[in-house]
């Protein structure tokens, strides 16, 4: 009952939250209603809504100075990208299969919330962005978006630093590689969130355009997610 209380009268304090001037469609209010609604649940979706809220909202307020065409891209990418992860969560809810990119995130209901968090964005960043784009855009509007989706980058490092503190403060064994690492380890991340960002727009338009070398990459890319998910569950 307190949820539904909450999802009817979020909206109204986010409007107030954000800028006055900027314009926020109906649709972006309900996607940041029904995160914080799965961000305050008892589903182990919860760990990565969190985040993943944070990170919308931020999205939102970025874009809200730009011209409404940009808003019009931003929004349609956030909700498209955002629709993968209800899924999930909705499949994960309803005892259905999840898709093959979130499998690893719903196979332990125990795990830590570092764990969950850290296989969450594996699976959102290296799994969904491509499908997104490619759902959502022609060939034709992805390169009207490649500037605005790239500008984002240096937003989503202040996501990244919040995440990296609270691995730091879950994980010795993380803080040992920091350490080690004389601090490396940040510039290596920032530098991996990046290229993953662009290496699933690259994965996008060679859909368009070369759809044999898209299925050889594609493949190459869930090998390297399946690699990613043992390392997480081995040092969280």
């Amino acid at each position: 009952m307190m949820i539904k209380v909450k999802y009817k009268v979020l909206p109204f304090f986010l409007l107030l939250s954000w800028q006055v001037d900027a314009q926020h469609t109906p649709q972006t209010v309900l996607l940041l209603c029904k995160l914080d609604s799965i961000r305050n649940s008892p589903s182990v979706a919860r760990h990565f809504a969190g985040i993943y809220f944070e990170t919308t909202a931020h999205a939102v307020s970025h874009f809200s100075s730009a011209e409404p065409a940009v808003q019009d891209m931003m929004g349609r990418m956030e909700w498209r990208f955002a629709d993968y992860f209800f899924r999930s969560a909705d499949a994960s809810k309803n005892k259905t299969p999840v898709s093959r990119e979130w499998m690893a995130y719903y196979s332990d209901n125990n795990a830590s919330s570092l764990r969950y968090l850290l296989l969450g964005i594996n699976a959102h960043i290296n799994g969904d962005i491509w499908q997104a784009l490619t759902t959502e855009f022609t060939k034709e509007e992805l390169e009207k978006l490649k500037p605005h989706y790239f500008s984002y980058y240096t937003e989503l490092l202040k996501e990244y630093r919040r995440v990296s503190e609270q691995a730091w403060a879950q994980s010795k064994k993380l803080r040992l590689l920091h350490t080690i690492s004389f601090g490396m380890d940040k510039w290596y991340g920032k530098i991996m969130l990046k290229r993953w960002r662009k290496r699933q727009m690259n994965l996008a338009g060679l859909y368009f355009t070369n759809r044999s070398l898209f299925e050889k990459k594609l493949e190459q890319v869930r090998r390297k997610m399946i690699r990613l998910e043992h390392l997480i569950r081995r040092n969280t």
